[in-house]
């Protein structure tokens, strides 16, 4: 492997590390909240419970671009021609799940946001 494909490998191994930091993290977070949330039993206003839902978005799309990361560094031992659409084909399986897994997070009515 070339020394700049090494180099990438590595850079986007640390970013998958930390992106799986976020994401156990963000679901620590979210089970103490909802730990809380069902021992008093308290009803969320509606803004609320789509901020815990937005959550779940964020964590999902972590893991799709952590998948993303995986198949790019799977990758970069092959030919040339066969990387590029090794990476596209990724690609390309990454933006559908980020379609899937947003849910209604990025629309506009969410002042919060």
């Amino acid at each position: 492997m070339k020394k700049s494909f090494i180099a990438l490998n590595d850079a986007l191994n640390h970013i998958k590390e930390v992106q799986k930091n976020i994401t156990d993290l963000n679901h620590k977070s979210m089970n103490a909240l909802n730990d809380v949330i069902f021992e008093l039993d308290i009803d969320l206003p509606e803004d609320s419970f789509i901020a815990l839902q937005h959550q779940d978005i964020l964590s999902q799309q972590l893991s799709a671009t952590n998948d993303l990361i995986d198949v790019i560094t799977n990758h970069l031992s092959m030919e040339d021609n066969q990387l590029e659409e090794g990476i596209l084909a990724a690609l390309e399986v990454a933006r559908d799940k980020k379609v899937a897994f947003s849910g209604n997070a990025f629309e506009t009515q969410y002042e919060y946001i």
